[in-house]
């Protein structure tokens, strides 16, 4: 009991305190963030559809290396938002050219449409139970046919990782959950690829909105 005890009071301390926690490793994520583009064949499918020059939300930036970089090199037009003031210090220094935002995608109202939101692992972050709101705030955002580009885990779960001396929680919901909230805010299933070896063995979800 006082292991299992102590354990769940940890979760919730750290479930409140990502935000807190990528403020204090930004340096240290700036430094050891791998920079090789494993997204990249799915980055293309995205610019595929929207075209190049299309707008694009990059929602849980970090420091946009290396997506932002990618994107720019294919003549995106970017929004870069993260919750973390560090992470953005950094972003800002990285891409001077870029509009940043600082916000907590749960509460994003940005009064404007995008061609396609990336919320590479990002939106992992989120506990469970804040995780189906955001769908409507995904479609908000977008342009009819926009594309949501997102990573997520398989099973109704709570973990935590340990990153440059901090916890770091990961939250998700299971596969079904989320092809349900997707069909019920009129998101189409484009590609659904679960743990994918050549991506890190991520959990990565191609959409596009009606």
């Amino acid at each position: 009991m006082n292991r299992s005890g102590k354990f769940v009071t940890l979760m919730q301390e750290d479930k409140n305190n990502v935000i807190k926690a990528y403020n204090n490793i930004a340096g240290w994520f700036a430094e050891n963030r791998y920079t090789g583009l494993l997204e990249k064949p799915y980055l293309d499918m995205l610019i595929h559809h929207i075209g190049k020059g299309a707008k694009v939300l990059d929602l849980g930036c970090g420091t946009g290396i290396p997506v932002i970089t990618y994107l720019l090199q294919q003549g995106m037009q970017v929004l870069g938002v993260d919750a973390s003031h560090s992470m953005l210090d950094i972003a800002i220094h990285n891409f001077p050219e870029v509009d940043f935002q600082q916000a907590d995608m749960r509460n994003l109202s940005l009064h404007q449409k995008f061609d396609a939101i990336i919320a590479w692992h990002s939106f992992f972050h989120l506990p469970p139970e804040d995780q189906p709101p955001m769908f409507r705030i995904f479609s908000n955002h977008l342009n009819p046919g926009g594309i949501l580009l997102f990573t997520s885990g398989t099973k109704h779960s709570e973990v935590l990782s340990f990153m440059g001396g901090e916890n770091v929680y990961h939250g998700s919901l299971d596969t079904q959950e989320y092809r349900d909230l997707l069909e019920l805010h009129q998101f189409k299933i484009l590609q659904y690829r679960e743990d994918d070896p050549e991506c890190g063995n991520a959990t990565i979800w191609m959409t596009q909105l009606a």
